[in-house]
């Protein structure tokens, strides 16, 4: 209709020649219209619309004496270059295209078939370069699948093609993609100045805009520091793009071998969950599992249905420091369950008399000599620690202000017990440990006398009822299983002691209460917060030892919560060498930053040390690294490593200090491929076109040698052709005649 194709308009030059002869010819023929109907016996608007369609007719006519041109550019054949990328990594090989046909077939097919593909055109004209991608780019003759499939760098891409072109004709870019790629800032970066220069960048984008089913595990954590029998938080976080109206299935692997299952519900409809797993590892090691989760009945896409996920066991012990104020029934059976515990050393100071202790689990005859440490260093050398039935004061306020900043500034864990000198029975209110408690003390509400929970018709004693919230920590798991571990709870014995608080204080987590019974309203038991870099409780009760004495002897619920209460509130504490997170884990041959924290015996950060590690590997061989000191960060350290491969590491490191004082530490990493390819991986055909100078869908691919073929360079030549004999003006012209016809008919004129 046009002649000629858009991209030949819109990259040519419209020209007309007005000579004497065609402006007379229209003088004369606007005339003659004007003539024949200034004396029609008509409406003057009938006679006007008449007129004004007979001359836009006339006008068409009249074109072809102007000599209308286009002045087009067009590439000298063989004499200017264009580079075809096409994105091979793992993305392109899912098969979401119609007749379960991969993106990376589809590549194949748009330039390389034998009736439609680009590449037969193009060689026709230009010198043409293959290239494929995926972590790096490579001249190529055909399009395989990459060994580096598992990550895309575009930019990379681009900037070779850029560098082995420099001072060539290179006409245009031609790429074909998914848009899945890392850096994509650098790339926006890189395409604006392709453009610019004058090089055009025609995007092909290949693949499925969105998926109908999709589910993705985005991540994978569990916590550090476990133990043997008291399991592994693992925090997942999961995103579902379809409905998900029934359970979805988890399942935990060791190697082939399924070791945790279970089934949670799903948000879906793209939404993200946010959910936590526990896991007790059979063995007190590090190691390395597989967390998944079931394919959906139409996912197209299942590679990111799985993760590693590294459980990371304590193998260094947890000092937790006891004080009581005289021998009772709960000292006994707490002191009992953790002295059980191989990753806690239980550390006791008992009130015999007025000046008087009795001290057990001590490193040392020294230690502890005068009762309760009286400064940091003494204090600190613990991880947790447990106040009993003692009053305020029993301690100077000296002593009351260092176990603040045992939790604060050492990051310790505290918990108070109920007991007739506790809270606010003990007069603690107004001290630093109440400014630390998760409760509020209430003078309104102390106890002159215990209250006696005891009914002629009810078990003796009032529940100890978990909130829904604390039911799930992992200090509160009797089971893996959550039902049975509700019923578990459900069927402990009853308690007989209480210290009524007041209201939990801001950012504090009630973990169980008593209910409203015959003995009164509900009442705050159990209470955890967050206090400075450390961790306290609230256990408003003297009672837990019912647990055990009423239940059968080979049962260990009462065993199992002390010993994973004491080590979660232990694990907040730092070591003297403490090997700081490096986040969820470290990305397989991408360097990174490991960072350590050297303190001296009271907890302050030290400077001047010497730290030296080694990092043992997957297969089993060490590196040595020299950790550096940072300037801007007192007391830490850092190295540079970059683990080549995917798998299981052991850092173990030693500091030096300037004192000569040598300590050690140890810690594992898990090293994976940040495997971006396969989450989120639709088509990202917006981010695509604000890169491109054209952007095509796969069927309108053939559009591209025609844009390549008339783009401006230094090389072009320019072609004029007339315009006179298009098709559109001798249709138009005829149309409009035969509707001028038309209405004049209609409108009475002859």
């Amino acid at each position: 209709m046009f002649k000629f194709d858009a991209a030949q308009f819109a990259e040519g030059t419209l020209t007309l020649q007005v000579t004497p002869w065609a402006v007379a010819a229209m003088v004369v023929l606007l005339a003659v219209i004007w003539g024949s109907f200034a004396f029609a016996k008509a409406p003057q608007r009938v006679r006007a619309i008449s007129a004004g369609l007979r001359l836009i007719a006339s006008l068409l006519l009249i074109i072809p004496l102007l000599e209308p041109r286009l002045v087009m550019p067009e590439v000298v054949p063989d004499e200017n270059f264009v580079a075809i990328l096409v994105d091979v990594s793992d993305s392109m090989q899912l098969q979401d295209l119609p007749d379960n046909q991969s993106r990376l077939d589809l590549s194949r097919a748009l330039l390389f078939d034998p009736e439609q593909g680009l590449w037969p055109g193009l060689e026709e004209i230009f010198k043409v370069r293959l290239y494929t991608f995926a972590g790096s780019a490579a001249r190529a003759d055909s399009i395989d699948a990459s060994d580096e499939g598992h990550s895309t760098d575009l930019s990379a891409a681009l900037d070779r093609v850029l560098t082995e072109f420099r001072g060539l004709p290179l006409t245009g870019i031609v790429l074909i993609t998914d848009g899945n790629t890392a850096n994509r800032s650098e790339v926006a970066t890189q395409a604006a100045q392709i453009r610019s220069s004058g090089i055009g960048l025609h995007v092909i984008g290949v693949g499925a805009s969105s998926f109908e089913a999709e589910r993705e595990l985005v991540e994978a954590v569990a916590t550090k520091g476990v133990g043997e029998r008291t399991g592994a938080e693992i925090e997942l976080k999961v995103r579902s793009s379809a409905r998900e109206p029934e359970p979805v299935a988890f399942t935990l692997f060791d190697g082939d071998v399924a070791v945790l299952s279970e089934t949670r519900r799903l948000k879906g409809e793209g939404r993200t969950d946010q959910m936590t797993f526990f896991f007790e590892a059979p063995a007190n090691e590090s190691r390395q599992y597989q967390m998944s989760i079931a394919r959906a009945s139409d996912e197209l896409n299942a590679r990111n249905n799985s993760l590693p996920v590294l459980v990371n066991m304590r193998r260094d012990t947890l000092r937790v420091l006891y004080f009581e104020g005289h021998l009772r029934q709960d000292f006994k059976f707490i002191k009992r369950a953790l002295e059980n515990d191989q990753v806690i050393e239980f550390t006791s100071i008992t009130r015999t008399g007025t000046g008087k202790y009795y001290r057990q689990g001590i490193r040392s005859p020294d230690e502890l000599a005068g009762g309760f440490p009286v400064d940091e260093e003494a204090l600190y050398a613990f991880d947790a620690l447990i106040l009993g039935d003692v009053e305020a004061s029993a301690f100077s306020m000296t002593q009351l202000q260092l176990m603040e900043s045992f939790v604060r500034v050492r990051g310790g864990g505290f918990l108070m017990m109920g007991g007739r000198n506790s809270f606010a029975e003990g007069h603690y209110a107004g001290t630093p440990v109440a400014d630390m408690l998760p409760v509020r003390l209430d003078f309104d509400r102390v106890q002159v006398l215990p209250v006696r929970f005891a009914t002629a018709d009810e078990e003796r004693g009032f529940e100890f009822v978990p909130t829904d919230a604390g039911i799930t920590l992992p200090f509160m798991r009797l089971s893996p299983d959550p039902a049975a571990n509700r019923s578990l709870w459900g069927r402990m014995p009853k308690l007989t002691s209480i210290n009524y608080l007041g209201g939990l204080k801001p950012g504090a987590q009630l973990i169980a209460r008593k209910p409203e019974d015959q003995f009164g309203p509900e009442e705050p038991l159990f209470a955890i917060q967050r206090y400075g870099k450390g961790r306290t409780a609230a256990l408003a009760t003297s009672s837990t030892w019912r647990w055990q004495m009423l239940l059968e002897a080979d049962d260990e619920r009462h065993e199992r919560f002390w010993q994973q209460f004491a080590r979660w509130l232990a694990a907040s504490a730092p070591r003297h060498v403490n090997i700081e997170e490096a986040g969820a884990h470290l990305e397989a041959r991408v360097p990174q930053d490991l960072n350590v924290r050297v303190y001296d015996p009271a907890f302050r950060p030290q400077g001047g040390a010497v730290v030296e590690a080694v990092m043992v590997g997957p297969d089993g061989t060490a590196e040595s690294l020299a950790f550096r000191e940072t300037l801007t960060r007192e007391g830490m350290y850092t190295a540079r490593y970059t683990p080549e491969s995917e798998g299981m590491y052991e850092l173990r490191v030693q500091a030096r200090s300037a004192d000569g004082a040598l300590r050690q530490s140890e810690r594992s990493f898990l090293a994976r491929q940040q495997n971006l390819e396969y989450y989120d991986a639709t088509l990202k055909r917006d981010w695509l076109e604000s890169l491109a100078t054209t952007y095509y869908e796969p069927s309108d691919a053939a559009e591209v040698p025609i844009h390549l073929r008339t783009r401006r360079t230094s090389t072009s030549v320019y072609r004029a052709a007339y315009l006179w004999d298009m098709p559109l003006l001798l249709i138009l012209c005829v149309l409009i005649l035969c509707g001028e016809w038309f209405f004049r008919r209609r409108s009475g004129l002859r």
